[in-house]
């Protein structure tokens, strides 16, 4: 099924309500409940119009099962921190591996501010991310800098301007492969962002209180997908709500995200 593409002007096939994209163009996200997953077994609902899923975790076979179902495909890409299993880990110099990130182990923060040590790294994973199908990225982890002004430190000093650098570096890299991109989290940065990016997946904004920094997606018809965990005590009969009233998609999800997740009517 490499008939997606096509070297120049790539052509992207997608199932109900085709998008197409052709080079420095991309699909719109859709504004509808979506499934985000990234191990186990995934199983979606009838009623899901978005699915974000692992880059390394997810066949192609699998991206074209959905989109032939008319279901958007995002790839999720950790660009801010590398993980130990995943299969380039060894690739990335060892100088710009820096401290654990808290509570997950095996994954450490990158050097963003020299990010250029691992741009072709980066640049392989957008690759894979098209070649599979996929139609749009989440870059996770944004949001090193603000690390920095904590004691969950990087060991890098990183600063906003050397975050902003990178993530504009990436919004180019994704628009010029065809693929749609997402600001994850990182209230602070939306005034830099907005502009460029065309989605947003936010992690516990109702519980953090931030949910207002992201008003300006919605004004400008861009879907935002906010994601409360069960862990962290969620209500939906209060959460839910208050997603619909600011035009979010609502989803209740296991931190882990090793199973299904639960949308807001």
């Amino acid at each position: 099924m490499r008939a997606f593409f096509t070297v120049a002007g790539f052509v992207l096939q997608f199932g109900a309500g085709v998008g197409i994209a052709a080079a420095d163009d991309w699909s719109t996200v859709p504004d509808g409940p979506l499934h985000w997953q990234l191990q186990g077994d995934i199983e979606i609902g009838s009623n899901i119009r978005v699915i974000d899923s692992d880059l390394f975790e997810t066949t192609a076979e699998r991206v074209r099962e959905w989109r032939a179902a008319g279901i958007f495909p995002i790839c999720y890409i950790n660009v801010g921190a590398v993980e130990e299993w995943n299969e380039d880990y060894t690739q990335f110099p060892k100088d710009v591996i820096g401290n654990p990130y808290w509570g997950w182990e095996g994954e450490n923060w990158l050097d963003i501010s020299r990010f250029d040590q691992f741009a072709h790294i980066m640049e392989a994973r957008l690759d894979l991310c098209r070649e599979k199908g996929f139609l749009a990225i989440e870059p996770d982890n944004i949001d090193a800098y603000e690390a920095d002004t904590t004691n969950k430190k990087t060991g890098f000093n990183l600063t906003r301007s050397d975050q902003v650098r990178y993530i504009g570096w990436l919004i180019e890299q994704a628009h010029a492969r065809g693929l749609a991109i997402g600001q994850k989290n990182a209230a602070e940065l939306v005034p830099d962002l907005i502009d460029r990016m065309d989605f947003a997946l936010l992690e516990s904004s109702y519980r953090f209180g931030f949910m207002d920094a992201f008003l300006s997606y919605v004004q400008m018809n861009k879907p935002v997908f906010a994601i409360e965990y069960i862990e962290e005590g969620v209500n939906p009969d209060r959460f839910c709500p208050e997603a619909r009233k600011y035009g979010f998609q609502g989803v209740i999800a296991h931190v882990e995200l090793d199973r299904k997740p639960e949308n807001c009517p």
